[in-house]
């Protein structure tokens, strides 16, 4: 079975009356304070968290620069930029929390928002993955491209993908001299999996001639790479997502799955890929309509000075970085499988149903959808079997 799904749609929120930034504001501009004693006491010990900047409220922040405070409406503006627009990667509700404080904004019910946002959203729910899937070959596109190659830096996190026909011994050297030593140099070791364009002589010549250690994780025990495993997941996921019906479009789409995954903070480091490579936050559409702390009046100078400060601390934040990721790792050791919800569905509840072989979409491959509905469920058959009824009767 599937998780239930929502009945009603998502109404973006309507900003009528006071916000909870206007007794803030007004108090730390005017010193102005409504309501009785015990709120105006609130609200005091709640300003020192905050400042006004360019005449807009900022909040303090332990992470990084100051955030911009955003109102409802505009707070689901935010959501629906991070989630589903061009950077969007369709991320849980804990990612996209967070990643809206990494491009500068606040407000009160980040994370619970971030919940709903993220629990009402269609695409979320007919593609949320299952475990141990068989892999398989990509819908072709216009020219016969079939495969990714996908190549994981372990620390920063950072993607690099190529689309191609094949995937030879002969593509994986363009790749990796065009992608990877071109831009950004000669790395010191590679991880693969026993493909015979990874173990081919070209390729063994390949890496030897610029002294790069060739290593190969067991035909039996493939998680040995996880960090590849879990990539790709992420980014076939993030694919089926974004393209529902228009699956053969999925290699002109690489861009924008490349450009969100690494615009959002990874769990295992707390940073982006793209700040962990270029000690900066890139600019995302969001901040071209609600300007933040960073774009909003910029000085050259005072930027410059910024810039010089984050390249002394550049060296801290990887150490940081590398840290977490040590401690990331221990944890998901310890704690697996806890990230298990087992559901319970009742009489009359709407849910999707996982698709079976004969019942996926033709030609979709791997990038159809894991789960189809909705469905009512008519009668509980047993524990966890029921009997659904579609739409159609």
């Amino acid at each position: 079975m599937s998780p239930s799904i929502q009945e009603s749609e998502t109404v973006a929120p309507v900003d009528n009356g006071r916000s909870w930034i206007e007794p803030i504001f007004n108090y730390l501009q005017a010193d102005i304070l409504l309501g009785d004693r015990a709120e105006a006491r609130r609200i005091k010990a709640k300003a020192a968290k905050f400042c006004i900047l360019y005449g807009k409220l900022y909040k303090k922040s332990f992470t990084g620069p100051y955030l911009r405070c955003v109102t409802p409406r505009e707070a689901y503006d935010v959501l629906k930029s991070l989630h589903q627009e061009e950077c969007g990667n369709h991320s849980g509700a804990r990612s996209l929390s967070n990643r809206a404080i990494t491009a500068g904004y606040y407000w009160p019910t980040m994370r619970i928002d971030s919940q709903n946002h993220v629990k009402s959203c269609d695409k979320c729910q007919r593609f949320a993955p299952i475990s141990h899937l068989p892999p398989g070959k990509l819908p072709a596109v216009p020219g016969g491209v079939v495969y990714m190659l996908v190549l994981t830096d372990y620390f920063t996190k950072w993607v690099e993908i190529g689309a191609y026909q094949q995937v030879r011994d002969i593509e994986v050297r363009n790749f990796i001299w065009k992608n990877i030593i071109c831009r950004f140099g000669v790395p010191k070791e590679i991880v693969t999996d026993n493909g015979s364009q990874f173990i081919s002589f070209d390729f063994k010549n390949f890496c030897d001639k610029y002294a790069i250690k060739l290593s190969f994780s067991t035909p039996r025990y493939p998680q040995a790479n996880g960090q590849a495993e879990s990539t790709n997941k992420t980014i076939v996921n993030t694919l089926k997502k974004r393209l529902e019906a228009e699956k053969s479009q999925w290699a002109e789409k690489l861009p924008e799955i490349l450009w969100s995954y690494r615009t959002t903070p990874r769990r295992s480091t707390g940073e982006t890929p793209f700040s962990l490579v270029y000690r900066s936050e890139a600019v995302i559409p969001i901040e071209t309509r609600l300007s933040t702390a960073r774009s909003e009046n910029p000085d050259e100078e005072q930027n410059n000075l910024e810039l010089s400060f984050e390249l002394d601390h550049l060296d801290e934040r990887r150490d940081r970085a590398a840290l977490r990721t040590q401690s990331y790792q221990q944890q998901v050791a310890r704690h697996y499988n806890k990230k298990v919800n087992i559901r319970v569905f009742r009489l009359h509840d709407w849910v999707l149903r996982r698709v079976f072989q004969n019942t996926k979409e033709e030609g979709a491959g791997k990038l159809g959808p894991t789960w189809e509905g909705p469905y009512q469920i008519t009668d509980v058959v047993g524990r966890g079997a029921y009997k659904l009824r579609g739409l159609d009767g």
